[in-house]
């Protein structure tokens, strides 16, 4: 019996053990953390306001979202930032458009479903010189907003933050790990601030990005901006933090088995 071989073993696997429940203690403190911060938008006003330059738009896609959107909408009337305008690009046959109108959104109707339309549709309607990108299943913390901006007038191109899945353990920890390993360029759905001459210089949004065929085209457009302007242009800012549903279903790997409705039937 090799005992030394098995002494080293074992201390592996107790250093291994050790630094996983480190991992998953440290993400799941993040977690409620970022979870708290968010959610704090949806009780009380804005800590401070800070009035900018530039009028930001908020673009979001929708689809049948009358459950999801309506905190979103309250996290965004209260931001630390103004002046601030809401575009919902709509694709829905629910009351979305409606509770988006109720809230002071201006709505623009995308009969094609296609969510790179609709976010280029939005960014088209958009009054703003600074696009901000997000989901309808997010909820944004007091100040997201505001670092974004923050972002761009210190020389970013692209300014985008990090995220937790508030309602899913499993995802929690996951992401908690990507947000310190994934690229600067990597951005997603939930929160992305760029001037809007700059995000037609990219082309938008790419619709021939088919998400039902594993094209992200919100992954693409950081790495877009980062091909056309440099490896410097894309900021992550790990304070500006956004919350999220978890509301499709994830396989055993920890991966998305869906991306999201098509003909009102989730896929």
């Amino acid at each position: 019996m090799d005992t030394k071989n098995i002494w080293w073993g074992s201390k592996v696997t107790v250093f291994a053990t050790v630094m996983t429940t480190a991992l998953v203690a440290y993400t799941t403190f993040k977690a409620s953390q970022t979870v708290t911060k968010a959610m704090g938008t949806l009780k009380k006003r804005p800590p401070h306001l800070v009035t900018g330059s530039s009028l930001v738009s908020v673009i979001i896609p929708t689809l049948n979202e009358e459950k999801l959107l309506p905190p979103l909408l309250t996290s965004i009337q209260n931001q630390t930032y103004e002046p601030i305008e809401i575009v919902v690009a709509d694709s829905s046959t629910d009351s979305t458009p409606d509770i988006a109108r109720q809230a002071g959104a201006t709505v623009v109707t995308v009969p094609e479903l296609n969510i790179s339309l609709a976010r280029n549709e939005g960014a088209r309607a958009a009054q703003g010189d600074i696009l901000l990108f997000c989901d309808a299943d997010c909820i944004m913390a007091h100040d997201f907003v505001e670092r974004l901006v923050v972002g761009l007038i210190d020389g970013a191109i692209l300014s985008h933050g990090s995220h937790f899945v508030y309602d899913n353990t499993f995802h929690n920890i996951l992401t908690g790990a990507w947000q310190h390993l994934k690229p600067i360029y990597w951005t997603t759905g939930r929160g992305v601030a760029i001037r809007k001459e700059n995000f037609w210089a990219v082309g938008g949004y790419d619709v021939s990005c088919d998400p039902m065929s594993d094209c992200r085209e919100d992954l693409t457009l950081g790495a877009d901006v980062e091909a056309l302007f440099g490896p410097s242009s894309v900021r992550l800012d790990r304070n500006a933090v956004v919350v999220t549903t978890a509301r499709r279903p994830i396989s055993g790997g920890g991966v998305w088995e869906e991306r999201g409705y098509r003909n009102g039937v989730i896929h």
